[in-house]
């Protein structure tokens, strides 16, 4: 079976770039275990209860807050629809009630962390990215570039940057650009 490639393998040079020092900004990328977009109608939580059950999730969430168990994480991202990424297998719980679409090649993982972290997303989203605006488990839908984009907050200075596939390549490149005046190191490898 052919390996999928990262859009992101030529960019991912690992080194510091930016000013001598510490690095403010830490930049790499991550592949995703798989992408399912979950949807549904009026019933949505009911239609999609047994898939959620399988992933240990027990309600469709909220639409600020990422859900996370070992083997997925749910982002809900309208009032009919779950982005998860798992592993798993989810297209056995397509339905009539419940579409299940494999989203896993189209969209890439940029991780971002390091001190600087916010200050960078402040430059680049009009949203409040402080640390009591938007905690450990938030997320948000945004652009960066005119690209639209989820931001997940992992940690206190760890950020996923779920960025479509074919937008990859540019949205690195404006985040690694931007990231110059802070210091910068790449990792090849997340």
């Amino acid at each position: 079976m052919a390996e999928v490639l990262s859009a992101l393998s030529k960019k991912l040079v690992s080194g510091h770039y930016g000013p001598a020092g510490d690095a403010g900004i830490r930049l790499s990328g991550r592949r995703l275990r798989g992408l399912w977009q979950l949807a549904g109608w009026a019933n949505f939580e009911t239609a999609a209860a047994s898939a959620l059950e399988a992933l240990g999730l027990s309600t469709i969430g909220t639409f600020q807050s990422a859900q996370a168990t070992q083997i997925a994480c749910a982002w809900r991202i309208a009032p009919d629809k779950l982005l998860v990424e798992s592993a798993h297998d989810l297209g056995a719980f397509n339905s009539q009630d419940l579409a299940v679409l494999n989203l896993s090649h189209a969209r890439e993982a940029i991780i971002l962390s390091g001190p600087a972290a916010r200050d960078l997303l402040s430059q680049l989203i009009a949203i409040d990215v402080s640390p009591a605006a938007f905690r450990r488990g938030a997320f948000l839908q945004t652009g960066i570039h005119h690209v639209g984009v989820l931001i997940h907050c992992v940690e206190e200075t760890d950020f996923e940057i779920l960025v479509p596939t074919t937008w990859a390549e540019s949205g690195w490149e404006v985040l690694l650009e931007n990231a110059l005046p802070f210091g910068l190191e790449v990792h090849s490898n997340a």
